[in-house]
């Protein structure tokens, strides 16, 4: 289970205090008796966290995940500068280095194109 805020800052502080492994996991188990006592590697990993980002929170929350590699701004950039010369073009005929999805999906998503084909309808007597 992940440690919460609270916990997070009471390893850091006490780290710096005490200069030592063993004096945190002790402190830890008098301040919180109802959570298992962080192992050295975690202490380290949040103190080093707090080293170098400032912060010994959760930052997972924007960089985890698959990361964007079709729909990167370059290929939006291309896509866009590609459009306005034919607004008839279709993704396989375009030319362009990006997949039938990708184009599609940037021409939706990112440019908020809405291609549609038109149908001629029979007129009822």
């Amino acid at each position: 289970m992940q440690l919460i805020k609270e916990q997070r800052t009471f390893i850091v502080e006490k780290y710096f205090q005490a200069k030592s492994f063993q004096q945190v996991i002790e402190s830890f188990q008098e301040h919180f008796p109802e959570r298992q006592s962080p192992t050295q590697m975690t202490i380290w990993k949040n103190v080093t966290r707090y080293r170098t980002e400032g912060t010994s929170l959760n930052l997972n929350k924007g960089r985890s995940g698959r990361k964007r590699t079709g729909r990167s701004e370059e290929n939006v950039r291309i896509v866009q500068g590609a459009l306005p010369e034919n607004t008839q073009i279709s993704a396989r005929k375009s030319g362009l280095d990006v997949t039938k999805s990708t184009f599609n999906k940037i021409i939706t998503l990112d440019l908020k194109w809405h291609p549609y084909k038109m149908h001629e309808r029979k007129i009822k007597n």
